[in-house]
Order: structure tokens, then C-alpha cells, then sequence
């Protein structure tokens, strides 16, 4: 039995398979006791959907974390996704402090743009934000882009050995035990991630696929979290995370009227059901 217990600190998307409600499903099909702690809500994620409800979390996070140090609830693992403004980042770090054990895992996934691109929204205390929580992480898993914003590095839509060997010695210069870097192209007929752990570098590229979806970020944390827990070895973690959303992009393609993000929960069921290692 896994006693294990996981926070999620990332947005409630209502509708549109992201966020926290991508993230609980994922981490609880793995055997995790996961709870959560909202940034903000939104009714959806952005394209395809517009006129979108927002509710900010800012006022309230402090209060939740103040009653569970109250009730002195400590977890194993805590994982950082989409976080909404820059105030939230203190409230974050009095969560890891406070509520991660001693010997807790502290994942962060820097939310803040893609495909060279930050999001329109994106604030600049927000970068100096994740900066922070980079530098006291054990793991980070920014993408190329985020990677750029967080150490002035100039994009690139296609990466070599030079450029990523300069940019993972920049991200390791925050302070982060491991660096996993996502969406790495060497060409447009691949995708992949690289890692480094201060030791060993390790490169794992696949066949890229026509389709992307909204959340294959924040499914890609949560799986990685998951194997991370579970005490995989970072290259089978990264191998096993990718094959799955390879599959869900695949199966998710194949469906009509569902082009809003990726349909994975068949395929967690189709796994379990197998008795799949990966899981």
C-alpha cells in the first residue's frame, strides 16, 4: 500500500483536462493521497475557449496553510504548477517549510510559456518567482522557453548539444538538485527532454507528433512526480512519462470534437487494468 502523500499547488481549471484536476487524477491512479492547494480558478483553460471565469486564490492561500499547520499535516512530496502573481510565491515557501517533511521531495514546474513565446499575462515577478523557488527545488521541469525566461537566455527553436549544455549550466546555477528541461527539438521531426542531476547528463528524443494539446505540461509533472515517488531511476522517469503522453496524444487525436486537451484517463485505466510496470 502507498501511504504516500502529495500537494499539488497549481490552477483549478474546471473544464479542459489541466491543472490541479489533470494532476489529483494522475497522482491518485498511481496509489498517492494527494491533496490540493489552489492558486486560482478558472471555469477553462484559454484557446479554444474565450470569456473565461477567473477566481484568485491569493487571500485565501495563506489561510489554508496556516489551519493545516494547525493540524500539523506534513506531506511527502509537494509539486508547483501554474501559479497566478507574484504575492503567491511567499505563501509557497511558508508552505515548504512548514508542511514538507524533512526528507520531502519539492518539485517545480514553471509555468510561463511556450514554443519561445511567455504568455500574455505573464508578469515579471512571476519569473523572479520561480527563479526563488528553482533555487530551493529538488527537481525542476521547465521547457525550453521557460528555461530562456528564467536565465536570459536567447531561444532557439532547435537546440544542440552546445546550446543546451550552456543553458542547463545556467539553471543549475539557480541552485536545483535536478534539471529537466522539456520540449527540447533538435530538428521538427523530434521532441524530447534533457536532464542533468550534477553528475550525469542524460538525452532522451522521440518522434515528434503533429498534434499538441492544452495540459500535456501538467500531465507530464504530475507523471513525473509520480515515478519520482515512487523512487524511479530520472531516465526511466522520463522515458515512461513521455511514452504515455506519446500514447495520449495518439488516442486523443483519433476522437472527434476534442481538440481542448488530452484525452488520458482510458489510457491510466487501459495501463492498470494490464498490470503495467510503469505502474
Amino acid at each position: 500500500m502507498n501511504n504516500k502523500k502529495i500537494l499539488v499547488i497549481q490552477q483549478i481549471s474546471c473544464y479542459g483536462q489541466t491543472g490541479s484536476s489533470l494532476s489529483l487524477a494522475t497522482l491518485s491512479a498511481f496509489g498517492f493521497e494527494v491533496a490540493i492547494l489552489p492558486t486560482y480558478l478558472e471555469s477553462t483553460h484559454n484557446d479554444p475557449f474565450t470569456g473565461i471565469h477567473e477566481i484568485d486564490f491569493t487571500a485565501d492561500m495563506e489561510k489554508i496553510i496556516d489551519h493545516w499547520k494547525s493540524e500539523h499535516i506534513q506531506f511527502d512530496s509537494i509539486l508547483v504548477g501554474k501559479v497566478k502573481n507574484g504575492k503567491q510565491f511567499e505563501y509557497i515557501k511558508d508552505a515548504k517549510q512548514y508542511l514538507l517533511k524533512d526528507d520531502g521531495i519539492f518539485i517545480v514546474d514553471p509555468c510561463m510559456g511556450n514554443n519561445g513565446d511567455a504568455f500574455p499575462d505573464l508578469e515579471i515577478d512571476v519569473i523572479s518567482g520561480y527563479i526563488d523557488l528553482c533555487s530551493i527545488a529538488d527537481y525542476i521541469l521547465p521547457n525550453v522557453t521557460e528555461a530562456c525566461l528564467m536565465t536570459r537566455h536567447d531561444y532557439d527553436v532547435y537546440q544542440g548539444d552546445s546550446y543546451l549544455n550552456d543553458l542547463i549550466a545556467e539553471l543549475v546555477g539557480i541552485g536545483p538538485k535536478n534539471v529537466i528541461i522539456t520540449s527540447v527539438m533538435d530538428d521538427e521531426y523530434s521532441i524530447g527532454c534533457v536532464s542533468y542531476d550534477g553528475l550525469t547528463k542524460t538525452t532522451i528524443i522521440k518522434e515528434k507528433l503533429d498534434n499538441t494539446y492544452k495540459g500535456i505540461g501538467d500531465l507530464f509533472s504530475a507523471l513525473m512526480t509520480a515515478y519520482i515517488n515512487l523512487g524511479m531511476p530520472i531516465k526511466g522517469a522520463i522515458d515512461f512519462s513521455t511514452d504515455f503522453i506519446y500514447d495520449a496524444i495518439e488516442q486523443t487525436s483519433e476522437l472527434e470534437f476534442h481538440d481542448y486537451g488530452l484525452k488520458y484517463e482510458d489510457l491510466i485505466k487501459e495501463y492498470l487494468n494490464k498490470k503495467d510496470p510503469r505502474y
